[in-house]
């Protein structure tokens, strides 16, 4: 079975960038080596992106619904809690 690399969109290019940007470290790269280092990080957004797609693609409706119930609360009780 072929390697089918996950889907880079831009919004990951630009939070990947944001990230090689703010960290110090990095500072001292090349502008074709925090490409690099910035399309890697990307690429794992998009790999996390895809992975939670397959595991909400194997829960069952209900399940589903349960997964929003429990991450609105948290929402919630994060923003009270501010």
């Amino acid at each position: 079975m072929p390697f089918k690399p996950p889907v880079v969109t831009e919004s990951d290019l630009a939070r990947a960038r944001q990230i090689v940007r703010s960290l110090a470290p990095l500072k001292g790269l090349t502008c074709d080596d925090a490409d690099i280092v910035a399309r890697i990080i990307a690429q794992s957004f998009a790999e996390g992106r895809q992975r939670g797609m397959e595991i909400a693609m194997q829960c069952s409706d209900h399940e589903l619904q349960e997964l929003r119930a429990r991450s609105c609360a948290k929402n919630t009780a994060r923003v009270a809690g501010n």
